[in-house]
């Protein structure tokens, strides 16, 4: 089969909107046009591997284009980073250049602006014919538990995401799907992979605004789409008309609450799971689904997915599964990408993700997942955000400490939380802080509310 996703577009879907931004479209024969005419000026880089910097935007679409036709392997930085953490980034991957579409100042790099691209001398070249492994981009991990991992992911990997995704989530040639994700983020470029590779349509938008996306879901005829948690809290605050056949939400976990609220408001949710490593979701779970309010994110039937039974942690084996970091070894076992996450899969085959293996609260024996305690929290109406983290203890070893961000009645909270877990779950001390720390992707990062709490 061919990875020339573009070129195989144009042919068979040539006048097929390919991707809207703003007031612009481009049919997917004009699209094809631009990115080869931005690859007659890339050519002149010779590049084999370069970062991006770029925003969600027509120019970041036809950018990304133009350099898959080179065969040049496209760092994806996130725009959120300082400039210490993106030169440290690029220095693990060996990267001296970066191109640019939203101003940026990165020491130790150069910096091409994209409007400058059409300076350079015009050069010709043949269209790269991707090989299976070979990569098309690399992401660093989020960085919850430690030092971000540089991610390569191959034209393979991207490809049995979007199959997968395709056969669970039913969109075709016809289908339009909205990006509101950044374009950075794996949530975001994998919407650019499926909607090329199937020939539908791409919207783009360049932030996050509850009544413009109602907007655009009730004028574009919107299909699908993907959010965090947080983006459809947001879009539920106000009201819409609609025309969506899947919402999915993935990037960080969600709760039944949220999930029962979209139903009720006719949104027809998918809850998912999936990682940088494999390319997006590789599970995900319907609406349809009763189980999708007990917390499963999917049931595991034909994927190769599995619980080490001595560890509990999740194993997942699959096309969309990256094979090494770059800058780190891919942990293993048996032949498997060795997630560490904590996960649990019941009689029927659905998959439940407990909580990270390093997130672990061992006191007094008994195993304690804070992610346990935290569903229980977010069922209490009136908490928008909270973390439990672990204190050492003496009697104990260790014991779990809930941080919120909002004031709520101690009593009524500890008796909600009495009546969901067992008595050696419950927080030990309650603090109440004035930010609770997330990482640049949008996740809560239990690592740094940890150090902050015992710094303080």
């Amino acid at each position: 089969m061919s990875y020339k996703w573009l070129e195989t577009a144009s042919f068979t879907y040539p006048d097929n909107i390919a991707v809207k931004y703003n007031n612009e479209s481009l049919t997917y024969q004009m699209l094809y046009m631009h990115a080869h005419s931005l690859g007659t000026h890339m050519q002149a880089l010779k590049l084999k591997r370069v970062g991006l910097y770029i925003g969600n935007s027509l120019d970041s679409v036809k950018l990304i284009h133009g350099l898959m036709m080179l065969g040049v392997e496209m760092v994806m930085l996130n725009t959120r980073l300082t400039p210490g953490e993106l030169k440290n980034q690029l220095e693990d991957v060996s990267v001296s250049t970066v191109i640019a579409t939203l101003p940026a100042d990165i020491p130790g790099v150069e910096v091409i602006q994209y409007d400058d691209l059409f300076e350079l001398e015009t050069q010709t070249f043949i269209v790269n014919q991707p090989e299976p492994d070979d990569i098309s981009s690399i992401m660093f991990t989020s960085g919850t538990t430690g030092r971000a991992k540089a991610v390569p992911q191959t034209y393979k990997n991207h490809f049995a995401s979007h199959n997968n995704c395709q056969e669970n989530f039913g969109y075709d040639s016809e289908s339009t799907w909205l990006m509101v994700n950044p374009i950075f983020h794996i949530s975001g470029l994998s919407i650019l992979f499926r909607t090329v590779i199937t020939g539908c349509t791409l919207i783009v938008e360049n932030k996050f605004d509850e009544k413009r996306v109602w907007e655009i879901l009730a004028e574009d005829k919107v299909s699908h789409t993907s959010m965090v948690p947080v983006m459809l809290k947001r879009l539920m605050s106000t009201e819409g008309e609609h025309h969506l056949k899947g919402l999915l939400l993935g990037g960080a976990s969600t709760t039944p609450l949220l999930l029962q609220e979209a139903i009720e408001k006719k949104l027809p949710v998918y809850n998912s799971f999936g990682m940088t490593e494999t390319c997006s979701q590789i599970v995900q779970i319907s609406y349809k689904d009763n189980k999708i309010l007990t917390g499963a994110v999917g049931n595991v039937s034909g994927y190769d997915i599995k619980i080490d039974e001595s560890s509990d942690e999740l194993l997942i084996k699959g096309g969309s599964v990256v094979s090494d970091y770059l800058n780190a070894d891919l942990k293993q076992k048996d032949g498997y990408f060795n997630t560490e996450d904590l996960a649990a899969i019941d009689e029927d085959g659905y998959l439940y993700i407990l909580d990270r293996r390093t997130d672990l609260i061992i006191s007094g024996g008994e195993n304690i997942y804070p992610k346990e305690i935290e569903d229980a929290v977010y069922s209490l109406s009136g908490v928008e955000r909270c973390v439990v983290i672990k204190k050492d203890d003496e009697e104990w070893g260790s014991v779990p400490v809930l941080l919120l961000e909002e004031a709520v009645d101690e009593t009524l909270l500890l008796n909600h939380l009495s009546e969901h877990l067992a008595k050696y779950k419950l927080p030990k001390e309650i603090h109440y802080v004035d930010k609770i720390i997330m990482t640049s992707t949008g996740k809560i990062s239990r690592s740094q509310n940890q150090k902050m709490f015992l710094n303080s």
